[in-house]
C-alpha cells in the first residue's frame, strides 16, 4: 500500500542528523500490530508523534459507523501537534501493518522546541505545507466533480511507492479520502478508464499516460 499523503515530505526529512538524534533520545518508542488503535478522538494525553515504521491511517467514524479516512502517513511523518496546547486528539488513528511509533510528550517537547529550533521551524513548514493543502482540497470538494478530483488524487500521489507508473491502494480508501461513496468513487474510476487515463486493478491504479492526465487535469480546471 501507498502513502496518500498529498506528496508532502515528511518532518524528517525537514532536520539535520543532529536533531533527529535529540528527537530521538526525547522520544518514547512504542510498537503496535496491524489495525490496532494508537489513539482515538478525545485521548487527552497531550504528546507529539512520529512515525518510526510502518504506516498510519488517520480518520473518524461517523455517525452510521463508517470511517472515513483523512490520511494515510509513513516513516518520517508527525502528528499530535496539539500536544502544543495540551488538546485532545481530534482523529482516530490506526496502525496498518506493523509499526513503530516515536512519543514526545508535552514537556519534553517543550524542551526540544527551546533547545532545537530547527525542529520548531521544520514543524511550520509542514504545518503550513498541510495546511495549503487542506484548503486546496476543500476548494476541490466545492468547486470539482469527483470524476476530477480522483484524477488529482491519482496524479498527486502517482509513483511514490510501489507501483512506478501509479499507485497502489484500494478504492475504498480512495472513497473515503475524497468524501464520497464507493459507488461514486466506481463511476469515476470508469469515467478515467474510458478516456484512456489510467487503468484499474487488484490494489492498484496505473497511469497510461502522465502527460495525458496532466494535459486532462488543466483542461478540468484542476491543476
Amino acid at each position: 500500500m501507498d502513502l496518500l499523503d498529498f506528496g508532502l515530505k515528511p518532518l524528517r526529512d525537514h532536520l539535520s542528523e543532529a536533531v533527529k538524534g535529540e528527537v530521538r533520545r526525547r522520544a518514547q518508542r512504542r510498537r503496535f500490530e496491524d489495525k490496532q488503535a494508537l489513539h482515538m478522538r478525545g485521548d487527552d494525553e497531550a504528546r507529539l508523534c512520529i512515525v518510526a515504521s510502518g504506516m498510519v491511517r488517520f480518520g473518524r467514524f461517523q455517525h452510521d459507523g463508517s470511517f472515513k479516512l483523512l490520511a494515510m502517513l509513513g516513516p518520517g511523518a508527525h502528528y499530535g501537534d496539539v500536544a502544543l496546547q495540551r488538546h485532545a486528539f481530534t482523529q482516530n488513528v490506526y496502525a496498518l501493518g506493523p509499526t513503530e511509533i516515536d512519543v514526545i510528550d508535552a514537556a519534553a517537547l517543550e524542551i526540544l522546541l527551546r533547545d532545537q529550533p530547527e525542529l520548531a521551524v521544520a514543524l511550520w513548514r509542514c504545518n503550513t505545507a498541510r495546511l495549503n493543502a487542506v484548503l486546496e482540497l476543500y476548494d476541490d470538494a466545492r468547486t470539482l466533480n469527483v470524476t476530477a478530483r480522483l484524477a488529482k488524487v491519482i496524479y498527486v500521489h502517482m509513483g511514490r511507492g510501489e507501483v512506478a507508473n501509479g499507485v497502489a491502494c484500494l478504492q475504498r480508501d480512495l472513497a473515503e479520502l475524497l468524501g464520497v461513496s464507493k459507488v461514486a468513487l466506481g463511476n469515476a474510476m470508469r469515467d478515467l478508464e474510458r478516456a484512456g487515463l489510467v487503468q484499474s486493478g487488484y490494489r492498484r491504479i496505473i497511469v497510461l499516460n502522465k502527460a495525458k492526465l496532466k494535459s486532462w487535469l488543466r483542461t478540468s480546471g484542476s491543476a
